[in-house]
């Protein structure tokens, strides 16, 4: 079975392989259902890729695969199944850890290192934890969570060896944070930005979206540097930029969208503000799950920037609301509850008495 933990791990699948798993799950093949799952999450390929990979992820299970339950975890974790129950989540990654599921592993290192999804921050235990692991498997993602953790605590030059490990064992989205190792040192700064640069131009050429995203943000420096006076440049940056920024969303790369969408919301690289195709680029990075998609798309429906039509503005705004508590942004989480003690968002009240509103007493 394929550890498709990532993006790239899934855009490096070919078209002949995607095919053979695709009939494999349709003839109930667990670890075929297991990865036409991730593939579902990850690229959101179908209508109702949601409820096709829950469906998918169940008969994984029930055919033994371990990893399949810490992604209905992770699911529930984001709030991708209703209804949101992070406790019964907390459960399920429990069992799939004493399963002997690797994804739940990784999984929950990621939490430790980051102190997310209510796990309290421990990066010193989770590098103990995988050098543990290290020592007894060969699965690379344990090196590149090892260079996140180095990377994290301000031990960045040494974390740059931990990332090569990870992509000479295939973890193509090690590739960027490679990068960001080999070009900075261990007080965050930027000393060897050529390395930096090559570094992008070699992992975008192994076909991590991140890479190029890296590159774009680059550009867009570049950009804020050009004489306005030279139009032919900052049209062939301008271009660049977009095309770049678009094949990166065609890859379903999230960020991507979140970055669209902020220069056709500012109106940045000297494109006119649009807040119509803003609110679009900010819609399909909310459908990934992405954070700050959720904020902006609050923001806008705030400062009345946009107009839905089919549905009442403030409940869109609640619904952001909800999304961003459930995903931990502090701004979503007052806003959610605070919406809910005016006597809205009674739909979520187990969810808000259980979960938001004693997540939002610990902020005072």
């Amino acid at each position: 079975m394929k550890r498709l933990y990532h993006l790239q791990d899934v855009l490096s699948i070919p078209e002949e392989e995607m095919e053979q798993i695709k009939r494999q799950a349709q003839e109930g093949d667990p670890a075929a259902c297991y990865e036409l799952a991730r593939i579902h999450l990850l690229l959101h390929d179908c209508e109702d890729y949601l409820e096709s990979a829950h469906e998918l992820l169940l008969k994984a299970q029930k055919g033994g695969i371990a990893d399949a339950e810490a992604v209905i975890a992770a699911m529930m974790f984001r709030g991708e199944i209703e209804p949101y129950d992070p406790h019964g989540a907390a459960k399920m990654l429990e069992n799939a850890l004493q399963d002997n599921s690797e994804y739940a592993a990784y999984f929950q290192l990621a939490n430790l290192i980051y102190g997310r999804f209510g796990v309290r921050q421990d990066v010193e235990f989770a590098l103990s934890t995988l050098d543990s692991l290290i020592a007894t498997s060969d699965n690379p993602y344990w090196y590149s969570l090892k260079g996140d953790a180095l990377f994290h605590i301000g031990r960045i030059e040494e974390s740059a060896a931990w990332f090569e490990k990870a992509v000479e064992g295939g973890v193509i989205s090690a590739c960027g944070d490679l990068a960001l190792a080999r070009g900075m040192n261990d007080n965050g700064e930027f000393t060897d930005r050529d390395t930096y640069l090559e570094a992008l131009v070699e992992g975008d050429g192994m076909g991590d979206p991140m890479c190029m995203y890296y590159m774009v943000l680059e550009r867009m420096f570049e950009y804020d540097d050009i004489d306005p006076e030279d139009t032919e440049t900052c049209d062939n940056y301008r271009e660049l930029i977009i095309q770049a920024l678009e094949i990166c969303a065609e890859q379903c790369l999230p960020a991507s969208f979140s970055l669209l969408g902020d220069i056709f919301h500012e109106g940045r690289i000297g494109i006119p503000a649009d807040p119509v195709k803003a609110w679009e680029y900010y819609v399909k990075g909310s459908e990934f799950m992405h954070e700050s998609c959720f904020e902006k798309m609050y923001d806008m429906l705030h400062d009345g920037e946009i107009e839905l039509g089919r549905m009442n503005r403030e409940d869109a705004m609640d619904l952001c609301a909800v999304n961003g508590a459930r995903l931990h942004n502090r701004k979503l989480l007052v806003a959610a509850v605070e919406a809910y003690r005016r006597g809205r968002l009674t739909q979520f009240a187990r969810e808000m008495e259980m979960y938001h509103i004693p997540a939002y007493d610990t902020l005072a």
